[in-house]
C-alpha cells in the first residue's frame, strides 16, 4: 500500500523557497537523513519540517494527518497498517470512513490495534439499507418475522432506522457500526513513540578539516624548492 509524504524545509518554505522531496513509509533513519539532506534540513541552520502533501492508498486519511505530523508518528502509523491482514485493513478503512475516533494520527494509530478494530462489526455483504433490513430479519437479531409478513415488510426503512439508532454507516466496504458498550483503548498516548518506530535523525555533520597555521602556504613545507 502506498504511503508517501512530500516533506519540505519549513524555514525555506516560509521564505518562499521551494525545498521539498518525497519520503516513503515505512522508512529508515538512513532514508530520513537522505531526505533531510536533500531539502537542506541540517539541525543547525534549519531544523523544522513541514508536510506539503500525502499520497496514501486509503481515502480519507491524508486530511487527518496535517502539515505538522512528525516523521516518527507517520512511520509508526505506516508500520501498523503494514501489519494488518487484508480483512483487518478493510475494516480499518471502513472505520475511518465511519469517522469515530479519527481526530488525527494518534487516533489512527490506536484504531489499527486489534483491541479497537474488534469493537467494530463490518458486514461486507450489506451495501444498502434494504440489505441491512433483510440481514436483521434473516438473522433474527431483534425479532422473528413470520414468513407471511415478509412480503409486506419495509426492509429498507427498518434497516435505515436501525442504522440511525446504532450510529452505523454504509461504506464501500460494507455496513459498519461501533459497539457502544466497548471502550476505545489508548495504546499510544500521543507522546511516547515505541523505539522501533523512531527513525528521525538529522544528517551527520560533515567535519571540515582546517589547514594547520604552522603548515600554511607560506610555510617551508609549501614553498617550492
Amino acid at each position: 500500500m502506498e504511503f508517501t509524504a512530500v516533506i519540505a524545509n519549513l524555514g525555506k518554505h516560509a521564505a518562499g523557497i521551494v525545498a521539498e522531496t518525497p519520503l516513503s513509509f515505512p522508512t529508515t533513519t538512513e532514508q530520513v537523513q537522505a531526505a533531510l539532506r536533500a531539502i537542506g534540513v541540517d539541525g543547525v541552520r534549519y531544523e523544522e519540517v513541514i508536510v506539503k502533501d500525502y499520497s496514501i492508498g486509503i481515502d480519507g486519511i491524508a486530511p487527518l494527518l496535517g502539515e505538522y505530523a512528525h516523521i516518527d508518528e507517520l512511520n509508526y502509523l505506516a508500520c501498523r497498517l503494514e501489519r494488518l491482514s487484508p480483512e483487518e485493513l478493510t475494516k480499518f478503512i471502513a472505520a475511518v470512513r465511519h469517522g469515530d475516533y479519527c481526530n488525527g494520527v494518534q487516533d489512527l494509530i490506536n484504531l489499527s490495534y486489534p483491541c479497537n478494530l474488534e469493537q467494530y462489526t463490518l458486514l461486507p455483504e450489506v451495501q444498502t439499507y434494504e440489505d441491512y433490513g433483510r440481514y436483521l430479519v434473516d438473522s433474527r437479531r431483534d425479532f422473528s418475522l413470520p414468513k407471511e409478513a415478509r412480503f409486506y415488510f419495509d426492509y429498507a426503512e427498518y434497516g435505515e432506522t436501525t442504522a440511525i439508532n446504532e450510529n452505523g454507516d454504509l461504506t464501500p466496504q460494507g455496513y459498519i457500526f461501533h459497539h457502544r458498550s466497548a471502550t476505545f483503548q489508548e495504546i499510544y498516548d500521543g507522546k511516547e513513540i515505541p523505539r522501533e518506530y523512531k527513525v528521525f535523525q538529522y544528517p551527520p555533520r560533515v567535519k571540515v578539516k582546517r589547514l594547520n597555521p604552522k603548515h600554511g602556504r607560506d610555510s617551508p613545507r609549501h614553498k617550492r624548492q
